[in-house]
């Protein structure tokens, strides 16, 4: 007989996939607030990994210490909310220091029911057209060689993205940081 939590989970999973399905035509994207920071921490936790939710967190609460100081950190996060709570997480990140036309992928998450259903086509197509109006020509993506993000790879070359260099032994267990790169305009 499944455990208490595996019943709940498989509850949650098919409430996901339902409000997934009604709410495919109208994606509810709003601005992330601080008073999302736990919700999208505990989703990057299941959608990626631990190691991966200790740094959203860090991030999260640097980037709206920022905001609070009125300090552009030129991050911007949105959640995908339905009404069990945060689904998805999108953000934009531009380096100051950086070319003015460039744009970071900044943490995209997924909820694990709701992988594979378009939902994160949906978010990412969101994020390019909020780049190109922002007035972005490159966007980049920092993603990891390890087997996890396997699904990750995949989606991001299925979706255009090119493969433009990596940073070895990035991660304590040996993994490889890589970066992705799409153009978001002709001539960029």
């Amino acid at each position: 007989m499944p455990s208490r939590a595996h019943r709940r989970a498989k509850v949650r999973n098919a409430s996901v996939c339902e409000q997934l399905t009604t709410s495919l035509v109208s994606l509810p994207l709003f601005s992330m607030g601080d008073n999302d920071i736990e919700a999208v921490v505990d989703l990057i936790g299941r959608a990626m990994n631990q190691q991966e939710a200790v740094q959203a967190e860090m991030t999260f609460e640097h980037h709206f210490k920022c905001a609070q100081a009125r300090i552009n950190d030129g991050r911007q996060y949105f959640v995908l909310k339905l009404e069990i709570g945060v689904v998805g997480v999108v953000g934009l990140h531009h380096y100051s220091w950086g070319p003015s036309q460039n744009i970071w992928l900044a943490w995209f998450a997924i909820e694990p029911a709701a992988q594979g259903s378009g939902f994160g086509q949906l978010l990412l197509d969101a994020i390019i057209q909020r780049a190109q109006e922002c007035g972005y020509a490159k966007l980049f993506i920092e993603t990891y060689s390890t087997a996890e993000f396997g699904k990750a790879r995949a989606f991001y070359r299925s979706n255009g993205f090119v493969r433009v260099g990596h940073v070895k032994g990035y991660l304590e267990d040996g993994g490889h940081m890589v970066v992705f790169y799409k153009a978001l305009t002709h001539n960029a």
